[in-house]
């Protein structure tokens, strides 16, 4: 499918020649603005220019590594918006263990850029031939050295070049990112996307020797499973705590068994920090579980009637809050909660769970490198319309953040009913104690997910 009416490579020659400097003059206009202006370039595409607009500001956001490159051009933002950003596509190409790396589903050609960095032989392949053309003039750009091919995985899988790379004394990987925009709607499901992996597993399973395959993050991590394609691990990844994707790594050898136990799956949840590297900005959790699917863990419930005892009813610091709740709640980051090993994670670190169907956990100490939010607990009572009035009252601001976890009522209508805004340093926790019981903590954080 092209993407403009004229030619690609046409507009790529004539922009880069004529309008170098367009991005400089005009990329801080709203698009709006440049559309009626009387300066407007004329000779290219209009779509084509404004889509230079719109990207280089989403490309900006997305990966702040290429804001100072000049003589990009950008693709329509729909593709930019599909693609990974900067902190994700790090993050998979250390991934990568083979000499070659095909990424069959290029696109933008972000994820193809940074296994480029880490100095990984580079095929890229898109089907879109107007995409491969401005991908080519990026990896010309950045000086990257790739083969650009254009055409279907399918075809490529059968052509020539594929068989030279498999017959090469060179490890071979695969990266694939399944369009999940499939005739114009968006699907979720593995199997709806395209290319068709699973029609394709014979052949990739007994052709490479890795095989990393991303996922929508609304995929339950189970459909890979069910259909007996075990990897060797599961990697949940989320930036600044937002899930952004779910990926499947899998090794082969010649008889297309994985090197690891294939009894064994390793779940690695991982939470990027944007404004620090990959490397150091990681929160991240791993555990072993079995190939059949998570096993559970048993974790001992909180203590409710203690804590109920120290509730600010009975003992009350110069602030009003109760001197003998001091304690700590722990909210795991959330591709834990994506893979289901909330539980592993709290007994890993010795941590009481509040309640059956409440991800949130206690403890007494405070663990500092714990991957995920952490609350002090300043106070704690059951949250009666009277008592929760008086506690406002006496509060004296209407600003104050409400989190409602496993809990009657949503934050929104809490807020409402008692005419709060969200603000200031203090959280109420609206949530449920074992075995049924109504509590609501005052916290405050004490770390950051920034």
């Amino acid at each position: 499918m092209r993407i403009y009416t004229q030619d690609i490579e046409s507009i790529i020659t004539e922009y880069n020649s004529e309008y170098g400097n367009f991005l400089d003059e005009f990329g801080d206009s709203k698009v709006e603005e440049i559309i009626l202006s009387k300066s407007f370039p004329s000779s290219l595409p209009k779509a084509f220019l404004i889509d230079q607009l719109i990207s280089q500001k989403k490309t900006h956001q997305k990966i702040p590594s290429w804001i100072s490159a000049k003589k990009l051009v950008y693709p329509p933002p729909i593709h930019v918006e599909q693609s990974s950003s900067e902190w994700t596509g790090k993050y998979k190409a250390k991934l990568v263990e083979t000499d070659i790396i095909i990424d069959g589903t290029g696109g933008m050609g972000v994820d193809s850029y940074f296994f480029a960095k880490e100095g990984i032989e580079l095929w890229y392949v898109e089907s879109n031939p107007d995409l491969c053309s401005i991908t080519q003039n990026n990896f010309n750009v950045f000086g990257i050295n790739a083969r650009v091919v254009s055409g279907s995985l399918e075809s490529f899988l059968v052509s020539n070049e594929f068989t030279e790379l498999c017959n090469s004394p060179h490890t071979l990987g695969l990266f694939l990112d399944p369009s999940r925009r499939v005739h114009g709607n968006k699907v979720v499901s593995i199997q709806d996307s395209e290319p068709k992996l699973f029609e394709l597993w014979e052949q990739i399973s007994t052709s490479v020797d890795q095989l990393i395959v991303k996922v929508s993050p609304m995929v339950h991590i189970d459909e890979l499973l069910n259909k007996g394609y075990p990897p060797e691990s599961i990697h949940a990844v989320s930036v600044n705590n937002e899930l952004k994707e779910l990926l499947y790594r899998y090794r082969y050898t010649s008889d297309r068994l994985s090197k690891q136990d294939k009894s064994k799956i390793c779940y690695h949840a991982v939470n990027i920090k944007k404004n620090e590297t990959v490397e150091q900005g990681q929160d991240s959790f791993t555990v072993l579980v079995d190939a059949d699917g998570i096993a559970p863990v048993t974790i001992p419930y909180i203590d409710t009637d203690q804590l109920t005892k120290l509730s600010s009813t009975d003992f009350v610091d110069d602030n009003g809050f109760a001197n003998r709740v001091k304690s700590y709640l722990y909210d795991p980051i959330v591709g834990v909660k994506k893979l289901g090993c909330m539980d592993h994670l709290g007994a890993g670190f010795d941590l009481l769970k509040l309640n059956k169907h409440t991800h949130l956990y206690h403890s007494k100490d405070w663990i500092k490198h714990f991957p995920g939010r952490i609350f002090e607990v300043l106070d704690g009572f059951s949250p009666s319309h009277k008592s929760l009035k008086k506690w406002f009252n006496n509060y004296g601001s209407k600003f104050i953040n409400i989190w409602s976890l496993n809990y009657p009522f949503s934050s929104e209508a809490i807020k409402k009913k008692y005419s709060i805004q969200d603000g200031g340093e203090l959280t109420l926790i609206f949530t449920r104690l074992y075995p049924d019981l109504h509590w609501v903590f005052v916290a405050r954080r004490v770390n950051s997910l920034s």
